[in-house]
């Protein structure tokens, strides 16, 4: 793995805090990281977890540790060392994904299931405050296009009434409705 005797020097400069070093460790032995994750992770989480997420924790508990607390003679030390640290680590994705009632992927039912009734039907998606602030301020943005008397019959389009419900409470005739619903649409791109 290390023809070159480098190792060593790397190693010194690691511990230094030289962030170079650090990402010369990470090009070469993050290939044999992510093949070691590879090899401890479950077929059932590999849907839910991608190998490279384990081998950046990996990495980030190794930077974390006290560099008087590791020593590492040669790379084969070093790479034992976070193979151990990688099947930890997939070791708690694991039991966190099976073992806890809360994550247990065991519990997932897909919506699609035949075998599963869901008698609400599929949990509906909501919006999140954010999105209905940003729709407020398109609407908003699209009504400071359009004249006044139009702005009211958009209200009440956007409150759920018919064509024709509108028509009736604008006081205009449903060709009007139609008009400003083309016009809305030439606006917003739709």
């Amino acid at each position: 793995m290390d023809d070159t005797g480098e190792f060593p020097q790397l190693v010194q400069r690691l511990r230094a805090g030289d962030p170079a070093a650090a990402d010369a460790l990470y090009r070469r032995y993050g290939p044999f990281l992510q093949a070691a994750v590879r090899r401890h992770l479950h077929p059932r989480l590999r849907t839910r977890y991608d190998s490279l997420d384990f081998v950046q924790d990996v990495w980030a508990s190794f930077l974390a540790l006290p560099p008087g607390r590791y020593t590492f003679d040669t790379p084969a030390a070093l790479l034992g060392f976070l193979n151990r640290v990688a099947h930890r680590k997939v070791v708690e994705g694991f039991r966190r994904r099976f073992e806890t009632q809360r994550d247990d992927v065991n519990r997932e039912v897909p919506l699609d299931d035949p075998e599963v009734e869901h008698p609400d039907g599929p949990p509906a998606r909501t919006a999140t405050p954010s999105q209905y602030v940003v729709a407020g301020e398109e609407l908003t943005r699209l009504l400071s296009h359009l004249p006044p008397g139009y702005r009211v019959i958009v209200e009440r389009l956007r409150e759920g009434y018919t064509l024709d419900d509108v028509a009736r409470m604008a006081g205009v005739s449903r060709a009007t409705v139609n008009r400003v619903v083309r016009r809305l649409k030439e606006l917003t791109g739709v």
